[in-house]
């Protein structure tokens, strides 16, 4: 959200609607103490729990996809069991530590209202849950508390889907199970953190304080796995560098098909995860060609049927190396099928249509363009004008028609804006202009 002014009508009301919940719990969070007898006092429990979820809250784990993730959400949980019967008290926890963290982070207004509604909102809604349910006896606490975590868990992830969805015009099904299958067993392991911290704080308030160093190391943890997977990413594709090295003609060849690919996918609207699964693909798709010989990879002339066989064998290659990785299976799809083509005579597996892989259509087009616009040893780089064409010709048959378009769209939109600004570059340093 780069401006307020800038979203769209939709997006507005959504907003509104999270802005007037998050107003309407903080005043029921007021409200209840009086009802109950109870006044709001800060105390050592709140100002403990205030510290731990404010500074949880400063250090999220980043995902490559986009996602964020803090353990922040050990301290609210624990603070709507230990504050159960006056939501107040835990909606003033969420309320302080999000405002800090908004402001250390120089968010727009409207972030921190909105950063501030959400969690505001999911900690009064599962208080109030969880009062209705009762808690006085271990069954009624049981079902209360599975109540509270559930609606804990949607009052959290639903309003901020439908935000997201609103902005990229994604229908909210598709935009949920996008933005949290990749995170749900985090989130709810987070969730159930919380609970211990809760139980540990029954038993002791004191205790309790030696919760933050399991609680740092769980965040550690995530980021260990988070950091793991990146440098995976990143030893496999400068792996694809030292390949496609060795021939200048191609000398940044797979960053350039990633950036196409990149900006195609967010065109499309695809959800962060799929975007990051086609940029990862565009960077890795020629990794197999470390199986190629160099007389074959590099040579000047055509190849024979012989040679182009082996050759494609380099889509197989490419798909053994990334399928060991469990973060990289759907790119490894996606690296396999990146020369099938949209009627079905590509290869490895002759597929097509409906079974083509959106991510690899989107990679395939931007293979064959960034090759189409770059020298190679038996020909010279197309002009603009005649790839651009080439790529009109060939869709439905050879590219996926809506894939294709999409990406004729974008470069004559690079073209324009080259036109208004000079300045402006609209091909990767490998590309003959």
């Amino acid at each position: 959200m780069s401006g307020y002014r800038a979203l769209n009508p939709r997006a507005k009301r959504v907003l509104a609607i999270i802005w007037l919940a998050g107003g309407v719990a903080t005043l029921y969070s007021l409200v209840w103490p009086l009802l109950g007898g109870h006044r709001l006092s800060v105390t050592f429990a709140l100002l403990l729990l205030i510290i731990c979820t404010t500074v949880a809250d400063l250090f999220p784990v980043t995902f490559e996809q986009g996602y964020e993730i803090t353990v922040s959400n050990v301290f609210l949980i624990g603070a709507i069991m230990i504050y159960r019967d006056d939501p107040g008290q835990a909606a003033i926890v969420a309320i302080v530590s999000t405002l800090v963290w908004q402001l250390v982070n120089r968010r727009a207004w409207f972030k921190v209202l909105t950063n501030v509604a959400l969690p505001t909102t999911a900690v009064v809604a599962s208080s109030t849950v969880l009062n209705l349910v009762g808690w006085r006896d271990p069954a009624h606490l049981v079902i209360g508390t599975a109540l509270m975590l559930l609606v804990y868990f949607l009052a959290d992830t639903v309003p901020l889907t439908l935000l997201l969805a609103s902005l990229d015009g994604r229908p909210f099904q598709v935009a949920y199970v996008s933005n949290y299958a990749g995170v749900v067993l985090e989130l709810v392991g987070i969730e159930f953190f919380g609970l211990i911290f809760y139980i540990v704080w029954a038993e002791s308030p004191w205790l309790s304080v030696l919760f933050v160093v399991p609680t740092v190391i769980l965040r550690q943890a995530y980021f260990q796995v988070e950091r793991l997977r990146n440098d995976s990413v990143r030893a496999l594709a400068a792996i694809s560098d030292v390949i496609e090295n060795r021939d200048e003609m191609t000398h940044h060849h797979t960053q350039s098909v990633s950036t196409y690919a990149r900006r195609v996918a967010e065109r499309l609207r695809l959800s962060p995860d799929e975007i990051w699964q086609v940029t990862v693909a565009g960077q890795l798709h020629d990794l197999g060609k470390i199986a190629v010989r160099d007389d074959i990879l590099f040579k000047p002339g055509a190849l024979t049927d012989a040679e182009m066989e082996l050759m494609r064998k380099h889509c197989h290659v490419g798909y053994d190396i990334l399928r060991h990785f469990s973060n990289l299976e759907k790119v490894a799809r996606l690296v396999r099928a990146h020369h099938e083509r949209y009627d079905g005579r590509g290869y490895p597996d002759g597929i097509g249509g409906t079974q083509l892989p959106i991510g690899a259509a989107i990679v395939a087009v931007a293979d064959a363009f960034d090759a189409m616009r770059s020298d190679r040893p038996y020909r010279k780089a197309m002009p603009m004008g005649r790839a651009l064409d080439t790529l009109k010709k060939g869709l439905g048959t050879q590219w996926h028609p809506v894939v294709g378009a999409t990406f004729v769209q974008l470069m004559l939109e690079d073209i324009d804006a080259q036109r208004s600004d000079p300045e402006t570059v609209i091909n990767p340093p490998n590309v003959a202009a």
